[in-house]
């Protein structure tokens, strides 16, 4: 079972802010500034599409403010390694208390893997009734509420957790994914993805090094979602109508595009002067769905010139989307293609098994749905993840698990190599990885590798990595379930740490980016606060959440609740895992209990 999580970002910072959105109408002196973004991390779900119909924050004295002014749809798995932001909002100044979202699962789309195959799945609630609409919601702990105030940079993440909120069952036709949706809080944001906005352009301030958009997010052609400034540097990357830019010709040209055109924008968040600064520029046709129907996808086969694409999103020019369809794709000679963060020139032999890639062109078919003939091709940074097998000077060989989300099951490696013999071969996936140190990777150690995939019919190597990352040392989630709820799920507890008994437990694993790690027959698991203690610790009962922000105070609620009669049933916690000691060293920790 792979790892999920879903987390809402709410930054509040007036630097960050070009305008206003959002339903409350309050002057300058009364009101504060709050930007919502999403992401996730990789999880149990290929695709896991609600409609988000509201997001809401209480105020102390129980006014309840809405931040969405139009619903969206979204599907969350696709937000990985991205944040993206929903709305710029204007709100009373106070304090907030409450926060808390509403999802609608009447149209939702859920699949999971089965057997290295794509299965939709049913949302279900605890006694077995279809899942319809939820609100969610968290309580703020009294110490740390959102406070909003002129020119005050705050900020609060919610922490939509699908993995201790929801169990998934594969053994059925259709797999039946039983939802109990729960929510954290903090007042820190500790998010380090890169953000992404998406909208109209609205000025280019050349001195300034200054772009300002209208947020349009998730693809929607309507609605007042707020105004947003992007800086600029001389590192920023552009591509425009297709062409690649840098530095301060790629923002000459964009001030020449049409203003309220389409803008996509990536980078992240300056934490010294709260900016948002640009590393990735998209403008003219290069946004999907500009003027042309779009794809974000993955290759899962080539034959000749014709693509087998599974497309995550498909994005047509009226603004309708479509998830998680299989596209095929017809390539020729005038097919433009370009590579993500680079000007070095590259054509349709470079498009392979593996690659990620945004498409552009005409979609029709109802059914099959096809692409005949993409006018532009975009490479994309590509992800993939599994256990070294070996290594050699400039070459890393793996066993490979997961190649772009999906398991290397999904793939058909025919025709990528120079010869029939050299076709990629996932148990022995060979990785360039001659630009590279190697000297923390040892055998058998779980690595991410990211990159681009060898051209068509030139493996082997199958791969060429840009970064490596032995995944053993980057934070870690530990995933207990308890099928019957426990009254002593722990060996011993304390203010240093809770110790695991695995006796009853169906589910007890670590997960690495991808990377799987069953303890069963290990030992005793144990889960240990940091050495100030500080984190974000929650315990869920009944719909309600209380958020700890010190370990002790958590495990003195939960050894209480334990005492008197309370069960636990989930326990998720993610930081850092030593695998000799089997310890995770936690900054998060969620435990469901039954009362």
């Amino acid at each position: 079972m792979k790892i999920f999580r879903i987390m809402a970002a709410f930054m509040v910072s007036l630097g960050l802010l070009s305008g206003c959105g959002g339903e409350d109408s309050t002057s300058a002196s009364d009101s504060g500034s709050l930007m919502i973004g999403i992401t996730d991390a990789e999880g149990d779900f290929l695709a896991y599409v609600v409609d988000v119909t509201s997001i809401k924050l209480t105020h102390a004295d129980g006014r309840v403010v809405e931040t969405l002014p139009q619903s969206a749809r979204i599907d969350f798995a696709q937000y990985v390694d991205m944040t993206e932001f929903v709305t710029a909002a204007t709100i009373p100044n106070g304090r907030y208390t409450k926060a808390s979202l509403v999802l609608d699962y009447s149209s939702a789309d859920v699949q999971v893997e089965v057997n290295g195959a794509t299965v939709q799945a049913q949302v279900k609630d605890s006694e077995g009734n279809a899942f319809t609409t939820r609100e969610v919601e968290v309580i703020l702990a009294g110490g740390h509420p959102l406070v909003i105030a002129p020119g005050m940079a705050q900020h609060l993440t919610l922490d939509f957790d699908l993995q201790t909120s929801h169990r998934v069952d594969t053994s059925t036709t259709p797999p039946i994914v039983t939802a109990d949706p729960l929510l954290v809080a903090d007042v820190e944001m500790d998010d380090p993805k890169p953000h992404r906005l998406r909208g109209l352009l609205q000025s280019v301030d050349q001195s300034q090094k200054l772009i300002q958009l209208q947020l349009r997010p998730f693809h929607r052609h309507d609605g007042d979602f707020g105004g947003f400034n992007a800086y600029v540097n001389y590192s920023t990357s552009y591509e425009i109508d297709g062409v690649a830019y840098s530095g301060s010709s790629g923002l000459t040209q964009l001030s020449l595009q049409p203003l309220a055109s389409w803008i996509v924008v990536q980078g992240e968040i300056d934490a010294s002067t709260h900016h948002f600064v640009a590393t990735e520029v998209y403008a003219g046709n290069s946004v999907p769905g500009s003027n042309q129907d779009a794809l974000t996808g993955v290759v899962t086969a080539r034959t000749g010139d014709q693509l087998a694409v599974k497309a995550r999103t498909i994005i047509r020019t009226d603004g309708s989307m479509i998830f998680n369809r299989d596209v095929t794709v017809t390539l020729d000679t005038n097919t433009k293609v370009t590579r993500q963060l680079s000007r070095v020139s590259a054509d349709i032999s470079d498009i392979s098994v593996g690659q990620r890639v945004d498409l552009l062109g005409t979609i029709s078919g109802v059914d099959a749905l096809t692409m005949n003939t993409a006018t532009h091709a975009r490479l994309m940074m590509t992800f993939l993840s599994g256990n070294t097998v070996s290594m050699n000077d400039g070459e890393l060989v793996l066993n490979l698990q997961h190649l772009e989300g999906l398991p290397a099951t999904a793939y058909s490696f025919a025709g990528t190599g120079v010869t029939t013999s050299g076709d990629a071969d996932p148990a022995n996936y060979q990785v360039n990885t001659s630009k590279l140190s190697l000297s923390g990777v040892q055998i058998n150690d779980p690595v991410r590798i990211n990159g681009f995939v060898t051209p068509f019919g030139f493996a082997p190597a199958d791969f060429n990595a840009i970064t490596v990352t032995n995944v053993a040392n980057v934070p870690a989630m530990l995933v207990m379930l308890w099928p019957t709820p426990e009254t002593t799920p722990f060996v011993s507890s304390s203010e240093s740490g809770l110790v695991i008994d695995l006796d009853g437990s169906d589910l007890h694993l670590v997960q690495r980016q991808w990377i799987r790690t069953d303890l069963g027959g290990l030992g005793q698991p144990a889960v240990q606060p940091a050495i100030d203690g500080k984190g974000i610790f929650a315990i869920h009962s009944g719909g309600t959440t209380q958020v700890y922000t010190g370990f002790g105070a958590f495990e003195a609620a939960l050894s209480e609740r334990l005492t008197s009669g309370d069960k636990v049933k989930r326990l998720t916690a993610s930081g850092r895992f030593d695998d000799a000691e089997l310890t995770l060293t936690a900054r998060t920790i969620n435990v469901v209990v039954t009362e």
